[in-house]
């Protein structure tokens, strides 16, 4: 059932009550945020009134459901689903049309930082100083996406940044939570290694709220966590 707490910020709605849902719903709690919409694969949906923002951190499966309760109450979205079918891309890229939408392929500011790092290092590794760099990322046992959206999509930023794609991306399965992932420079002799670590749900679901916080009251249009840091740190988007 959804909770009633009150405070300040948007009510939430959750779709999907697994790690990352649970660990959303109790960050709410602690916040005092009010949670007036709850859906998962066993309770279905279940909603004391209209969110005014909804996160979607469930599956690729109820994907037309999330897009359809959004579109016809015009409710904001934090889509945290990373493996999504090109089509259903597409679908929400049609959503933001007439609403905002945060893609959020990973919640966590220093992953955020991370990619900022990713950037001002494309710019020196040049010429002489040109580098063979690689993404690895490991998750625990269980994570069927791979390699995962964080790591396709840090392969990305350094491809756009640098003009030249990643050497390999590697792929582990193994370990405790939640997350890894790293960006690696080699030259002759010396690399340089760029690590992210989250050891706790509560790092995505702080960062899930800050989204919301965002998309609350935003412009329609299609976004990534890359421009809700940029503008909660006062920096210019792209």
């Amino acid at each position: 059932m959804p909770d009633a707490p009150e405070g300040d910020g948007p009510t939430i709605g959750i779709v999907g009550l697994g790690r990352l849902g649970s660990a959303l719903r109790s960050a709410c709690r602690s916040d005092g945020r009010r949670v007036t919409l709850t859906a998962s694969r066993r309770g279905g949906w279940s909603a004391a009134a209209v969110p005014e923002v909804l996160v979607d951190a469930s599956a690729p499966e109820a994907h037309a459901d999330v897009l359809d309760y959004c579109a016809g109450h015009r409710v904001p979205l934090v889509a945290c689903v990373s493996n999504l079918t090109e089509p259903q891309w597409k679908a929400l890229a049609e959503l933001a049309e007439v609403i905002p939408v945060v893609r959020a392929t990973n919640l966590s500011f220093a992953h955020y930082l991370q990619v900022r790092i990713a950037e001002f290092t494309a710019a020196f590794t040049t010429g002489r100083f040109e580098a063979t760099t690689t993404v690895r990322e490991r998750h625990p046992l269980g994570k069927a996406h791979r390699p995962s959206g964080s790591a396709l999509a840090l392969a990305d930023t350094w491809a756009a940044a640098s003009g030249r794609a990643v050497a390999d991306i590697a792929d582990e399965r193994a370990g405790l939570p939640v997350s890894e992932h790293e960006l690696t420079h080699t030259w002759g002799g010396e690399s340089l290694h760029v690590r992210h670590h989250v050891a706790d749900w509560a790092v995505p679901a702080r960062g899930a709220l800050a989204a919301a916080d965002w998309a609350r009251t935003a412009a329609p249009g299609l976004v990534t966590m890359r421009t809700v840091y940029d503008d909660l740190t006062g920096r210019t988007t792209r």
